[in-house]
């Protein structure tokens, strides 16, 4: 897509963001100014590609982040607009108020990537997850949704007889998108177009939680094969999953992947990176790889990059200084970056369909 010029929030929309959304910026704050340099030249937009990016984003505009949010809002704001992605899929974040006295944090979000001409941002929920929801966040100017973006199933859909939901109460977000596809020298809107299904996930965690994600597997990866495909054949699903790849409870997808060259999982998703900043212990170097895709794309459908994490720059540049992954310089530059941002890093999927 075309750079979009990025500007600083001027005062007065700062004071009319803090009365309308509760929202505190910090003009003077030092990482705020510098933000920008978090996310690596490679991934952020042009107008050669298509980017779907997706991103735990930690309780964000939820009663106890209110403090951290204070800071927060500003750096989230500047890596959404330096990543410029046509589409974001976010968790954890506080969404509107069921009587209307409240946006959802991204709305505000939304808002402020407009003022700054970073894109003309639309905004979908999951009705429940009161401050935990999923969400789906799209530039208008490049993305039209073909149909109104809205859960798969209804909140408790596959729980029952006491039975547990496989998916936690989190319910995934399905959005049908249309793509403009950018032409000529300035890669602007063309008339040709890139129709694309993503869901949003949100699923169960902890080992205990191991029964529930093999279910939610099956039924996700069911809902892959028969019926994603009837509407349309390229289709992405990508969120915080909660373990690696290679976990047990992804058998499904394991399984679809072996049978079909146009599934992707376990090609996609690394298994020696990182996308989640808490170290378990002393010998382990990270948690693990949790925010994962998994895409059945159509035979003519190519992409550049899939599930990349996008690791931020200050963590590269301490893991090159340093011996390894557990030295404390890296560690330390993790827990300022998940104490000030999110514990998750986004993941981003890039097509090269420009012409």
């Amino acid at each position: 897509m075309p750079a979009k010029k990025v500007g600083t929030a001027g005062a007065k929309q700062r004071q009319r963001l803090v009365k309308k959304h509760g929202v505190t910026t910090s003009e003077n704050d030092n990482l705020s100014k510098g933000m920008s340099s978090l996310v690596p030249k490679d991934y952020r937009d042009s107008g050669r590609f298509i980017d779907s990016v997706q991103w735990n984003l930690e309780w964000f505009g939820a009663a106890k982040s209110r403090e951290k949010d204070k800071r927060r809002f500003d750096l989230v704001v500047d890596i959404l607009a330096t990543l410029n992605s046509d589409l974001f899929v976010l968790q954890e974040v506080a969404g509107p108020s069921e009587d209307g006295r409240y946006p959802g944090i991204m709305d505000s979000v939304a808002e402020e990537l407009t003022r700054r001409v970073a894109g003309d941002y639309r905004v979908a929920y999951t009705n429940t997850g009161g401050e935990q929801r999923v969400a789906m966040m799209w530039d208008s100017d490049w993305l039209r949704s073909k149909s109104e973006v809205a859960e798969l199933f209804e909140r408790g859909h596959y729980a029952g007889n006491k039975k547990k939901d496989p998916f936690a109460g989190r319910t995934p977000l399905l959005g049908y998108f249309s793509l403009r596809i950018p032409s000529g020298k300035k890669q602007e809107p063309g008339a040709d177009r890139f129709d694309f299904q993503n869901l949003g996930v949100h699923l169960k965690a902890m080992e205990e939680g191991a029964a529930q994600r093999l279910e939610s597997a099956g039924i996700l990866a069911d809902w892959l094969k028969n019926k994603a495909p009837l509407t349309d054949n390229d289709v992405m699903i990508m969120g915080d999953w909660n373990v690696p790849p290679d976990a047990a409870c992804w058998k499904p997808f394991h399984d679809m992947e072996r049978a079909d060259t146009n599934v992707h999982f376990t090609d996609i998703n690394d298994q020696s990176d990182f996308s989640y900043l808490w170290h378990a212990n002393r010998d382990q170097k990270f948690v693990s790889r949790i925010d994962l895709t998994v895409m059945s794309l159509s035979s003519e459908t190519e992409y550049k990059m899939a599930g990349r994490v996008v690791r931020w720059k200050p963590i590269q540049d301490a893991i090159k200084e340093s011996k390894n992954i557990t030295d404390k310089k890296v560690k330390d530059v993790m827990k300022e970056l998940k104490d000030t941002i999110s514990d998750h890093m986004p993941t981003i999927s890039r097509f090269s369909i420009a012409k």
